[in-house]
């Protein structure tokens, strides 16, 4: 009696472990099917938190700022979704210093088209930010001028104080933010972020 309800139960699990493998399978294939047909190629995104330095002990007539400099972060990687025949490469996350959800998509119907560019930048609230989202024909390609774009993001004097005090050195004050999309090699490389 215990032997068959052992048996039953091994079978019961066994069904289980089968049916989500089998699910499972079915998915990857479709994911491997989206990445394989007209799926955009990878894109990476980072945020850029652009700041000079004050020059304390600068003389009359010498620069009492710095070159502007900037430290960065980045969103998480890419990936590939399929929906009504249109695939799509999606970045979306957060980072440490913002208060900010981005949502970034490249949407193409096929090989032959650049696709749609689309990017939404959302408050803690789901609200999206002044001038957000903004939607376009994708400008990125891999080489030359147009492998990267730069969207400026408005930062209230509150958050930049913020930023100052969690990011930058006394001295240093934040100029501005810009969330930045590239798909060029140097931006998608395993070092990426620098």
């Amino acid at each position: 009696m215990l032997n068959s309800r052992v048996l039953r139960k091994s079978l019961v699990t066994f069904s289980a472990l089968l049916c989500s493998g089998f699910f499972f399978g079915l998915y990857l294939l479709r994911a491997l099917a989206a990445e394989s047909s007209y799926a955009p190629p990878p894109f990476a995104c980072e945020v850029r938190y652009h700041f000079r330095e004050h020059f304390r002990h600068a003389k009359p007539g010498e620069k009492s700022v710095s070159a502007p400099s900037f430290e960065r972060e980045a969103l998480p990687t890419s990936h590939v979704a399929i929906s009504d025949g249109v695939s799509e490469r999606i970045v979306e996350g957060r980072v440490a210093h913002l208060p900010y959800h981005f949502s970034v998509k490249i949407s193409r119907g096929s090989d032959s088209e650049s696709g749609t560019l689309e990017v939404d930048v959302l408050d803690s609230s789901g609200n999206s930010l002044a001038g957000f989202p903004q939607v376009m024909p994708n400008p990125l390609t891999k080489t030359g001028d147009s492998s990267r774009k730069e969207f400026e993001l408005p930062v209230e004097q509150d958050l930049k104080k913020k930023i100052k005090k969690m990011l930058l050195a006394q001295d240093q004050f934040l100029t501005h933010v810009d969330l930045i999309v590239g798909m060029d090699d140097d931006f998608l490389s395993a070092d990426f972020p620098k």
